[in-house]
């Protein structure tokens, strides 16, 4: 392969990690709370494992508040704001999100698959990316998930995916780590009823906690309500190289 071509895709795709991590929970107070780790890491590039970038993974068009996880964060981030953009209905939103990543992905998982066919094991087990649409409709908190997977039928890619509805809580990007954790690793059951945004928050440390090298603070953390948002903590959205 060319090593100018190698360089050019390498620039051309700024890629995060599936272990990033993101929390969503829906509160008993109605409020919408997000925990986002801060750390883009960079599957593709090889020649310096130390390398990552410091971004924000929370954004919004108008009152839609969506997170994005997964390989080419940028690719999700500029799709998902492009649907909102065009579509006032979150319905139509999401079909046109989801319609523009398939395509996007199976172009993307082509050029893998031709110039790094050891990679494409990785995105066959842990799958594309992770996205979370919510606000509010009718004052009502509503949260969609969208998940992008692939598949290999016949040595030929397939792309997928699913959107499903979440009823209170969901975490984006991570491992099983949360999942298999003791309850004694978990924040207690009154943290999450009387200090939400702590609770979520925690999670996300969890996950730094066990797999540092992909998941990072500074964490990024925001309370949505049905007449606005607030961030509780929030860094500077230039991403800082390190």
């Amino acid at each position: 392969m060319n090593k100018l071509l190698t360089l050019v895709l390498l620039a051309c795709m700024p890629l995060t990690g599936f272990s990033t991590c993101i929390a969503i929970y829906v509160a008993t107070n109605g409020h919408i709370y997000v925990a986002a780790d801060t750390r883009r890491t960079f599957l593709l590039d090889d020649s310096d494992k130390n390398k990552f970038e410091t971004i924000c993974k929370i954004h919004n068009v108008g009152d839609t508040y969506f997170a994005v996880s997964g390989f080419d964060d940028a690719g999700l981030q500029n799709a998902a704001t492009t649907a909102l953009s065009q579509n006032t209905d979150i319905n139509n939103a999401l079909k046109a999100f989801c319609t523009q990543m398939t395509a996007h992905y199976q172009y993307r998982m082509q050029q893998i698959q031709k110039y790094f066919p050891e990679k494409l094991e990785s995105f066959l087990i842990n799958g594309l990316g992770d996205v979370c649409f919510f606000g509010y409709i009718n004052g009502e908190p509503k949260i969609q998930e969208v998940q992008f997977t692939v598949r290999l039928k016949k040595n030929k890619l397939e792309i997928n995916y699913q959107v499903q509805q979440v009823a209170y809580i969901t975490v984006l990007g991570i491992t099983k780590d949360i999942d298999n954790a003791a309850p004694e690793e978990l924040p207690d059951k009154l943290t999450m009823l009387g200090k939400p945004a702590l609770y979520v928050e925690k999670l996300v440390e969890l996950e730094a906690k066990k797999r540092p090298m992909a998941v990072s603070a500074p964490i990024d953390l925001l309370e949505l309500k049905p007449d606005g948002a607030t961030w509780i903590k929030k860094n500077d959205e230039a991403a800082a190289v390190e």
